[in-house]
């Protein structure tokens, strides 16, 4: 057995370099990078190993519209822990069109901070 750190290999999205980080968590909470050719592969590995989170896009049954579906998206990342309550939550949603793009359809869900909107309008049958 090693004492050294378990070091998460990971490619930063930040920009087009796409760098190949080695993270190591550190005795004090934190965590060591290596391999990352800008300040923004510290500060993506930090929140990926330390605080992930996550955006997500999915569509809801509407009702009153021949479209039957309607696109939605959080307008923030939230806890990756919270992606599973999150689509619990808006699996529920059953909205009547019309819905406009950008409606807040579940404003703050689950506390999260993160808003569900409509990513595009759906008319209502006439």
């Amino acid at each position: 057995m090693t004492d050294r750190p378990a070091v998460d290999r990971l490619t930063c999205v930040l920009c087009p370099v796409g760098c190949e980080l080695e993270v190591a968590r550190t005795a004090a909470g934190g965590v060591a990078v290596a391999g990352n050719r800008c300040d923004k592969g510290v500060s993506f590995a930090e929140e990926e190993v330390l605080r992930p989170k996550r955006n997500l896009a999915t569509s809801v049954p509407a009702k009153g519209t021949a479209a039957r579906m309607v696109s939605v998206r959080l307008s923030a990342p939230v806890p990756r822990e919270m992606i599973f309550p999150v689509l619990a939550e808006i699996g529920k949603l059953r909205p009547e069109a019309p819905v406009r793009r950008g409606q807040v359809l579940i404003a703050d869900v689950l506390g999260t901070g993160a808003d569900v909107l409509a990513t595009r309008t759906v008319r209502g049958q006439t």
